[in-house]
């Protein structure tokens, strides 16, 4: 396709990945981006590296070598500090790179140097996830594509709904590393599944495939290895998936390919144009050092934890039962590996359907969560990477960053707080005890809402120090905001009607992305990795927030109940024992409608602002204990067990801080846990229970809810601290069975606790330690309800202790 040198032509799509390249002495920036009609390359030539420099200390460098070729020009910006600056032009990185090493060299502020070239360009443009372009296409000398690039010549914001296709991608392989096979899994946006397992063999006979009734269709035979990595790269010029998902995809499955292409002196030629699969750290095998131009890699785990999913355990089999209710297609999951082997060996049929469910598992998951969907929403939002996880920072820069410079500003070089903290939310001291009707009133967002209201801001922290107090908004330690045209308020208020109009959609991943995105802020401006954090600007927050947590109690309770508990923007109030339970949501509301007016007639006479603090009735517990703290009559902090009805009016056990949620104690530990507070809550005998559970255990009648089960998060080897009992289980394991897999990160490692300390499950050389389940798994969850029922673990105990 060609275009006459002076037609323009618009292209609407979905930025893919972004990259910087040099190219005859020039800076290109290149864009994968995805069409109605397809993927399109596109690039913006000439382009330079834009840095900052105040004018004063513009001759200092300009007196060294460091110049030389670097373009400079006043602009009409200003620091922080209100001195005028330059801007600094760079066509080659390496440019900019000596600018940014001369001038630490001589203490020289730069500027924003750290905004790479290619997301610069479009963040100005108030660019996130689509984008048209104006500009034509072009044949290219010395491209690996056949296809024509679009070369762009402007650019702006678009709004699309451009179909991503996606693929669930796999390898099994040898202990060693040798890969067997690949399964890839996926389905179109019309609900069509396509299937495929490449794998290294021959076919079977027919008779086999009856036998076991596995379907074989999808299945593509080649001779080896090598034949499976070139079939690889030809498969995905074919089928040109956009996103490749995965379990753990990037630190093993790709990580894997590529060592195994390097293997063979092969280039692993999988991303667009027959560019390559690289890392951009060599041996470091993470999703921040990956290039794979053209295609966005998402990993299951990193994707579930960015959406705030939690789980005792992150691996596949864990994840999918919870989630789906189905497991892997194999017997022993602990042991896979032993039969992975063996099915490659003796029944490749079994092994390609267990890839191919491996790759169903994962887009299943992703499907059940509408990870897909949110992944799309961020980076609709923040403007970061299609992809890209966590980078809070980089995601409130590029939210920032824009509208700063418009208001006249560049951004600071560094933090201006060095050890100056301000304090964390603010929890009250507890009553603890044993309640009914507990009522937990909740400021909605309350940290964005603080920044909302007090128009707290950091161009509003520069602006209010020059002004007059009595036209500031006071903060602390001296802090004073500008009330003229704040950004970040701005922004949460944009953020903020966003949310509520995804939730009258019924959008749930947009709503959850931008509620993850509004109460990242604060964080990010606590942080002294953001050049914005000031603690006057972090205090202002958090110091409000105890101001106000304080005052909607001293409201709660002119209203006549007892607030025994408050956390960061929780306020647990007790409305009585006997209260009457027909009345506990129109109380709740009244008292929640009540403090909303106050702080709206409070903010509005004191400080003439707008209210935009909005505390809910959350929730309503019918039973509640707050305990102590260990060996103490003092209440703790953020630990509760509470009883609530669920969405269907069931009663459910809550538990926050307590030994349930946690994933280091025993199966025993957790259920007598459960079984404990439903009896206290129920006013049932909690001191038989208890004494016919010890006897049960020093009988060996509970042994097989002993077993602790816990993962290496790392290779064995990387351990500083090797005494942990999990990591003692898994050396013995190794030593007994020779097999290296135990010692390796992901290996998940079953236990018990012996007279001789903890041993692997199936490898004990001493006896159950029954004393240690007793002392120190059952007696620190007895001992918070025994406190109430004015007994001790010992005493209910010492018979059975001294049987043990």
């Amino acid at each position: 396709m060609k275009i006459a040198v002076n037609e323009q032509q618009l292209i609407k799509g979905r930025v893919l990945t972004r990259h910087a390249i040099h190219r005859h002495g020039q800076l290109v920036l290149q864009y994968f981006i995805q069409t109605q009609s397809g993927p399109v390359t596109v690039e913006v030539l000439e382009q330079e590296h834009v840095c900052f420099i105040k004018s004063s200390d513009y001759s200092v460098l300009a007196s060294t070598d460091a110049v030389q070729g670097v373009r400079s020009a006043a602009i009409k910006l200003t620091s922080f500090s209100g001195e005028s600056v330059i801007a600094l032009y760079c066509a080659d990185g390496r440019q900019l790179r000596n600018l940014v090493r001369t001038s630490k060299d001589l203490d020289v502020e730069l500027f924003e140097a750290d905004i790479k070239a290619e997301h610069r360009f479009l963040i100005e443009r108030f660019i996130a996830l689509d984008v048209e372009f104006y500009g034509q296409f072009a044949e290219m000398s010395g491209q690996t594509s056949t296809e024509p690039v679009f070369i762009a010549t402007r650019a702006r914001q678009a709004e699309t709904n451009i179909h991503l296709s996606a693929i669930s991608l796999d390898f099994e392989c040898s202990f060693s590393g040798e890969l067997y096979s690949v399964g890839l899994y996926g389905q179109s946006a019309e609900g069509v599944v396509y299937r495929k397992v490449i794998m290294v063999g021959t076919p079977p006979e027919l008779e086999q495939g009856l036998e076991h009734n596995i379907e074989s269709d999808y299945i593509e035979w080649v001779e080896h290895e090598l034949a499976l990595i070139e079939r690889l790269i030809a498969w995905f010029a074919e089928y040109d998936p956009d996103i490749i998902i995965g379990w753990a995809v990037v630190t093993f499955d790709l990580a894997l390919l590529y060592r195994r292409a390097k293997h063979h002196g092969i280039a692993l030629t999988i991303g667009r144009d027959k560019l390559p699969l690289s890392w951009k750290v060599e041996d470091k095998y993470r999703p921040e050092t990956l290039s794979l131009p053209g295609r966005v890699v998402l990993d299951g785990i990193d994707w579930l934890k960015a959406a705030f999913y939690q789980f005792d355990r992150y691996s596949l089999e864990h994840v999918a039962q919870v989630l789906l209710d189905e497991g892997k297609a194999i017997h022993n999951v602990d042991n896979r590996m032993d039969e992975i082997n063996d099915l490659f060996n003796n029944d490749k049929l079994a092994l390609a359907h267990y890839n191919i469910t491996d790759s169903r598992l994962v887009w299943d998951i992703f499907d059940k969560t509408q990870l897909f969907d949110f992944v799309l929403e961020r980076a609709k939002l923040t403007g970061l990477e299609l992809g890209r996880v966590g980078a809070s920072v980089a995601a409130f820069n590029n939210l920032y960053l824009p509208h700063l410079h418009r208001s006249g500003f560049v951004a600071p070089s560094r933090p201006a707080s060095d050890g100056i903290e301000s304090p964390g939310g603010y929890v009250m001291d507890s009553v603890p005890g044993l309640y009914k009707h507990i009522l937990v009133l909740d400021f909605k967002s309350l940290y964005p809402s603080i920044i909302r209201t007090f128009l707290i801001d950091p161009k509003g922290l520069v602006e209010g120090l020059t002004l007059a107090e009595e036209s500031t908004v006071p903060g602390f330690l001296g802090g004073r905001f500008s009330r003229n045209q704040p950004i970040l308020p701005m922004l949460i208020k944009k953020l903020s009607e966003q949310r509520e109009l995804a939730k009258s959609h019924s959008n749930a991943p947009l709503s959850q992305a931008i509620k993850i995105i509004m109460n990242s802020l604060y964080g990010v401006l606590g942080s002294r990795g953001c050049v914005f954090h000031d603690a006057r600007l972090a205090s202002s927050i958090t110091m409000r927030g105890h101001e106000i947590m304080k005052q909607t109690r001293r409201w709660v309770e002119a209203e006549g109940y007892d607030v025994i508990y408050g956390d960061t923007d929780s306020t647990f109030v007790w409305l009585g024992n006997e209260f009457d339970a027909n009345l506990i949501e129109q109380t709740g509301r009244y008292l929640a409608d009540k403090i909303n007016q106050l702080w709206q007639q409070k903010l509005a006479q004191e400080f003439a602002l707008t209210s935009y603090l909005e505390l809910e009735f959350e929730t309503h517990f019918e039973h509640f204990f707050m305990p102590t703290l260990r060996g103490s009559v003092e209440g703790s902090k953020k630990r509760y067990v509470g009883i609530k009805s669920d969405t269907g009016g069931e009663p459910k056990l809550i538990f926050k801080g307590m030994e349930q949620v946690r994933s280091d104690w025993s199966p025993l530990a957790r259920r007598v846990q459960y079984e404990l507070y439903q009896r206290l809550f129920n006013q049932q005998d909690v001191v038989a229970y208890l004494k016919e559970v010890t006897e049960q255990l020093s009988r060996g009648e509970l042994d097989d809810e002993l077993v602790f089960t816990k993962s290496l998060r790392r290779n064995l080897e990387d351990y500083t601290a090797k005494s942990a009992p999990h990591l003692k289980a898994a050396r013995r394991l190794w030593q007994v069975t020779g097999d290296e897999q135990y010692t390796k990160r992901g290996s998940r490692i079953e236990y018990v606790m012996t007279v001789n300390g903890a041993e692997p499950l199936g490898h004990c050389l001493g006896a159950i330690d029954y004393e240690y389940y007793l002392s120190r798994q059952l007696e620190p969850i007895a001992e918070p309800v025994l406190t109430i029922l004015k007994t001790t673990f010992i005493e209910i105990t010492s018979a059975q202790m001294s049987l043990i």
